[in-house]
């Protein structure tokens, strides 16, 4: 009870500060979006205000949504529906689209979903045509000098979050992050019986760290079979004891620990610390539930235009990384590289000049190989 009160009030706070910075954008005359407004951007907005509203299908967090959008845009409507998880939220949007009740706009999940059940049910609709603003259509202003899709085709779900994943954790006095450089430091005889880490073989964070080691060239089967076999590392789907386990010395190093359960230790003064340098073998780019799609058909094509340009543009992320950092998500970092990132802890930075690794299209095939090799290592050990 008492944390699903905080995680209320985070959102109450944040939905009230988006909503003062809205208004005050508008007052300024709509901030960098309305400056570069082409001549189709107030057609557009014509046919979207006779729409009347639009439908953001959402996982989770308020830091996706702009739940004020309707007082930018006051003739628009905005109706946003909440759900627990992506397969949760897809459920019912399929079930609804089988019932013929299109009632979606657009949806803003994690990768998952998208490629492995909206893609093939050809739920989504291209996403060029849909850029209208001049600042979002232009690939410079983003990581890498491109956009980011990760659907086979590269144009129907578009990336706007991503920041660096931080998967080693240490009990500072068992083991200092600093030390280890590379993944394969963990394979130390001084450490065996005393790594634990979150399951990999259900969906999260363990599961993405899992595709990182195999997909790495630099580690692969022969790292993960030294990792979860040899090492006799500690599984468990308790976030909390995982973190209590490397807060006691239980554990010397988790493979991953929640960020949260690791941030809130640390507001306790407990041993824990994270390796936060980039290691020998690369980053890996966490996209997090930042992944924003175009349903098709969308009841209210011209308005998922307005709020997909506007929420793409340097106005609105620059709001979805300052208020998403003021409720709790210290790694909400935009991939957009012309806005501050004063707010994003420096850790969760992209970094131009590294060595970085992205899961593609082809993330499920690749995942299911690594979890069922993961399998075949976890049912051979003692």
């Amino acid at each position: 009870m008492k944390e699903r009160l905080v995680a209320s009030a985070r959102a109450q706070v944040f939905f009230t500060s988006l909503a003062v910075a809205l208004l005050l954008s508008i007052a300024h005359g709509g901030g960098d979006a309305a400056e570069s407004r082409p001549v189709g951007w107030d057609k557009t907005l014509k046919a979207a205000e006779t729409e009347g509203e639009v439908t953001v299908y959402v996982v989770d967090y308020p830091r996706l949504t702009v739940s004020h959008f309707q007082k930018a845009f006051p003739k628009i409507k905005l109706n946003q529906v909440d759900g627990p998880s992506g397969p949760a939220l897809t459920s019912r949007l399929m079930a609804e689209r089988r019932a013929g009740k299109y009632q979606a706009d657009l949806y803003i999940a994690g990768q998952g979903t998208h490629v492995s059940i909206l893609y093939p049910a050809k739920a989504l609709a291209p996403m060029p045509p849909a850029f209208i603003l001049p600042e979002v259509k232009d690939e410079s202003k983003w990581f890498k000098g491109k956009h980011r899709f990760v659907d086979p085709e590269t144009r129907h779900s578009f990336v706007f979050q991503g920041h660096r994943g931080l998967y080693i954790s240490t009990n500072s006095q068992e083991a200092k992050a600093e030390e280890i450089k590379s993944w394969w430091d963990l394979i130390n005889p001084k450490w065996k019986g005393k790594i634990i880490g979150y399951d990999p073989t259900i969906a999260g964070v363990a599961r993405n760290v899992l595709w990182y080691l195999y997909r790495n060239k630099a580690l692969g089967p022969e790292f993960i079979g030294k990792l979860y076999g040899d090492m006799q590392l500690t599984l468990s789907r308790d976030h909390r004891q995982l973190v209590d386990w490397l807060a006691t010395g239980k554990a010397a190093v988790c493979v991953p620990c929640d960020d949260a359960e690791l941030a809130s230790a640390r507001e306790q003064r407990l041993p824990v610390e994270s390796a936060t340098h980039t290691l020998k073998e690369g980053d890996y780019i966490a996209g997090g539930q930042g992944v924003i799609s175009m349903i098709a058909p969308a009841p209210h094509p011209h308005a998922a235009q307005i709020f997909l340009n506007w929420f793409l543009s340097r106005e609105g992320q620059s709001l979805f990384q300052e208020q998403s950092v003021k409720a709790g998500q210290r790694n909400a970092n935009s991939r957009r590289i012309d806005i501050p990132k004063d707010v994003i802890a420096p850790e969760y930075r992209l970094r131009d000049d590294a060595v970085f690794w992205e899961n593609g299209p082809n993330v499920d095939q690749e995942t299911a190989e690594a979890t069922k090799l993961l399998k075949t290592i976890l049912a051979k050990r003692p």
